[in-house]
């Protein structure tokens, strides 16, 4: 699945790694951190985010994550799995998507 560089969901598939997705949450944008990640993965997914319920509760507090990241000062980040997909957020606001099913990143 190759992604658009210019979506306006900011998700970018890695020109030299196949499977492996990027997004940036913005801490000053209208967005949260969760919204972010459940918008990159239903992008990642090609589903629908407002008709797709997007199960990131099934593995991390969403409330938790912005928490999180809202208040952290260094080199944080939390890595969970959900949907096939390996999601990686720093606190520098870089969200990775690997899918495990295309990527050969190991």
């Amino acid at each position: 699945m190759e992604k658009n560089t210019n979506d306006s969901s900011g998700v970018t598939e890695a020109p030299d790694r196949p499977g492996v997705y990027r997004a940036t949450y913005d801490p000053d944008g209208s967005a949260t951190l969760s919204d972010v990640v459940i918008e990159a993965i239903a992008e990642v997914a090609d589903v629908d985010p407002t008709t797709t319920v997007i199960p990131i509760a099934d593995r991390i507090d969403p409330d938790a994550l912005d928490s999180l990241f809202a208040d952290s000062e260094g080199k944080a980040q939390a890595t969970f799995r959900v949907c096939g997909l390996e999601v990686l957020v720093r606190s520098d606001g870089r969200v990775r998507i690997v899918d495990e099913h295309v990527s050969d990143d190991d």
